[in-house]
């Protein structure tokens, strides 16, 4: 039989029960979308974490208080933020801010919310390289006057002026009255630091004399004199502390992170839930590619005389296999692409917050699996048709 031929009596048996046909490929769309899909979620998080870290600085190094099976580690003071930052060991360190922080309520006007006010000083902005969203960030010259200002986050922002106009605006924070100067942006540095609760930013100095009192400090963000420099930083770092602190020198006495190490732990996470996303999705696929063979053998079973009175007629078994296996693939390959272009729609906009990232080695793999569903799954029932006895096959229906 010519190809032509072949594809032919593909078509017709395609067409011939074209509802069975259309259930079959709306398998495939459901399993080649859905691949497609989840992993485009997948790499949308992982995209997503690694601009949160690239937006920290990528020369920011974060030093906080640490904690062992011995109990907590070395205390951090103001006085170690003076020392690495005018220590000629830290010849890879830029510049240093301190912070305190402590959880209070603020109100402004007839609003009162629960957030986080940490004090620090203007290098903390440039460090983490803080986006403003409207006004300007905590400057030097804030402590000169008072300390009396505050940046807060755009969380904050919303929340204790819904209808804006923050800047300028005077926030009671405990006792302490602070006057607006700047609001981050939206998903700024600053705030991904310090979670993603409520964040205000105040002069230190006016934070540990009204607020948090004078006790040690919540944390060190270091900047490194560019980002090739982090990990020379980090080591001098952590010999002027150790100078400092004498007898808490051991593992636990400090807790020293970069981007790069955040971006390492987060990616073991990241990956696993790539496969884990892709593992759901293999299923999806596997249930469809089982969905074809079940659909191929009901059509084999429905024309088993058909194929008896081709073999009686001469046609060979390579014939016969030929046209079940162009029918599966057929189905798989239509079900494939329809199911890209559901995958392409549905990732337009955000899953769950999420904006999905669909890579082109992604889209060509679940096109490969949809083809290889149709030969995979399509063999059986093409192999069992082409040996089918032509005499029994006949008498079905006699």
């Amino acid at each position: 039989m010519k190809a032509a031929d072949l594809l032919g009596a593909a078509f017709r048996g395609i067409t011939g029960n074209l509802t069975r046909s259309m259930l079959t490929v709306v398998m495939i769309v459901i399993g080649v979308g859905s691949v497609i899909t989840l992993v485009a979620v997948g790499n949308g998080a992982s995209k997503q974490v690694n601009d949160q870290i690239a937006a920290l600085g990528a020369s920011a190094i974060t030093v906080s208080p640490g904690f062992s099976d011995s109990g907590p580690g070395a205390a951090l003071q103001i006085e170690d933020a003076d020392a690495v930052r005018s220590s000629p060991v830290a010849s890879s360190v830029s510049s240093v801010a301190p912070q305190v922080s402590a959880e209070k309520r603020a109100v402004a006007g007839n609003r009162s919310v629960s957030l986080t006010v940490v004090g620090t000083t203007a290098d903390y902005f440039s460090i983490t390289n803080a986006v403003m969203g409207a006004g300007r960030a905590l400057a030097a010259s804030d402590a000169v006057g008072g300390g009396e200002v505050t940046v807060l986050d755009a969380r904050s922002a919303s929340a204790l002026f819904p209808a804006g106009g923050a800047i300028g605006q005077t926030v009671l924070v405990g006792s302490t009255p602070l006057r607006v100067v700047g609001v981050l942006a939206e998903g700024g540095a600053a705030q991904q630091i310090f979670g993603s609760g409520r964040t205000i930013y105040a002069p230190i100095d006016r934070v540990r004399a009204s607020i948090t009192g004078y006790g040690q400090l919540s944390a060190l963000t270091v900047g490194a004199v560019s980002p090739a420099a982090v990990e020379q930083a980090v080591a001098e770092v952590r010999s002027v502390l150790a100078l400092r602190h004498p007898s808490g020198t051991g593992a636990g006495a400090f807790d020293i992170s970069t981007p790069n190490q955040l971006r390492a732990a987060l990616g073991g996470s990241a990956a696993s839930l790539d496969g884990m996303l892709a593992g759901v999705a293999a299923i999806s696929l596997l249930v469809g590619g089982i969905g074809v063979t079940n659909v191929m053998l009901l059509t084999v079973r429905e024309r088993t005389r058909e194929i008896g009175i081709r073999k009686a007629l001469g046609a060979r078994p390579l014939s016969i296999a030929g046209q079940f296996m162009i029918e599966a693939t057929a189905l798989s390959v239509i079900g494939g692409t329809l199911g890209v272009v559901a995958a392409f729609i549905v990732t337009r906009a955000p899953i769950n917050g999420i904006p999905p990232a669909i890579e082109p080695a992604t889209v060509l793999l679940a096109a490969g699996l949809s083809i290889g569903i149709g030969i995979v799954f399509g063999t059986y029932p093409a192999v069992r048709a082409s040996r089918m006895d032509p005499v029994r096959a006949l008498r079905v229906g006699v």
